[in-house]
C-alpha cells in the first residue's frame, strides 16, 4: 500500500472515530447507527486480509475488492463523507437530511463511483479467473448494469421505507438527480481506470495480489462450457 493510500485510510478512520463520539454525546439512532457502520466499514478490508491472507482461487473475484489497496482508499473517501454529512461532529449539523438539502449529490457521486470500481473488479477478475474472455467493453457493461440496478433498487427500497422513516421521502426529480450522479460517479470511475489504471488496470494484473490456497493457476479450474453443464 502506498504512503499516500495509508494517510488517506487513516484520516478517513480518525473522522469517523470522531463522529462517533460526537454523535454518541448528542446524535440520532440512525447517526449512531452510521458512525458505527462506517467504522466498521472501515476495518473491513483490513481484517479480511488478516483473516483469510490467502484466498481460494475459486472464490477470487468475489473477495478481490478486499485485497486491492486503491480500492479501500476510494472506499474510505466514501464512508468518510457520507458519515460526515449525516453528522458534521461536535457542531451539530446534519448536511444530509436538514441543513443542506443537496448533500447527497456529492453522497450518490462517490457511491456511484465506488460501488462501480467495485462491481467491474469482480466482473473482471472473473472473466480472467475463469478464463471467460471477455473484452474490456463487455466487463465495462456488465458492471455498469449492475450498478444501475442497485441504484434503481435502493431508490424502490427508499420509497418504500417512507411510511417508517419520513425523513426519505424525495421528489422524482430528485431520485432522478440521483442516478444521474451515480452515473456520473461511473464515468469519473471509467476515467480513473481506463486513463490512470487506478485503482487498477483492465490489461495488467492486480499489484500486490495475495498468494492463493487450492488451484496454482487458473488453467486448473472448469472451463466456461464445462461448468455449465
Amino acid at each position: 500500500m502506498k504512503a499516500w493510500e495509508k494517510a488517506i485510510i487513516f484520516t478517513a478512520r480518525a473522522i469517523v472515530f470522531v463522529d462517533l463520539i460526537s454523535v454518541l454525546m448528542y446524535g440520532t439512532a440512525d447517526q449512531i447507527a452510521a458512525a458505527i457502520g462506517g467504522l466498521l466499514a472501515l476495518f473491513g478490508p483490513t481484517i479480511v486480509r488478516k483473516l483469510y491472507p490467502h484466498p481460494h482461487r475459486k472464490v477470487w473475484p468475489w473477495v478481490s475488492p478486499f485485497y486491492n489497496d486503491g480500492v479501500y482508499t476510494l472506499f474510505a473517501i466514501f464512508i468518510a463523507a457520507h458519515v460526515t454529512f449525516l453528522n458534521v461532529p461536535f457542531v451539530h449539523l446534519d448536511l444530509y437530511n436538514k441543513t443542506w438539502g443537496h448533500a447527497d449529490v456529492p453522497s450518490h457521486y462517490l457511491g456511484g463511483l465506488v460501488t462501480w470500481v467495485i462491481f467491474n473488479e469482480v466482473v473482471l477478475e472473473s472473466s480472467r479467473t475463469y478464463n471467460l474472455g471477455w473484452s474490456r467493453r463487455k466487463i465495462t457493461a456488465i458492471s455498469l448494469s449492475a450498478l444501475v440496478f442497485v441504484g434503481l433498487f435502493w431508490e424502490v427500497f427508499e420509497v418504500m421505507m417512507q411510511p417508517l422513516m419520513p425523513w426519505l421521502y424525495e421528489s422524482m426529480d430528485n431520485k432522478i438527480q440521483d442516478v444521474v450522479m451515480e452515473v456520473l460517479g461511473f464515468l469519473t470511475g471509467i476515467l480513473l481506470v481506463y486513463a490512470f489504471k487506478y485503482p487498477y488496470s483492465m490489461t495488467e494484473p492486480m499489484e500486490n495480489i495475495p498468494e492463493f490456497s487450492g488451484e496454482s493457476s487458473v488453467d486448473l479450474l472448469p472451463q466456461p462450457k464445462k461448468a455449465r453443464k
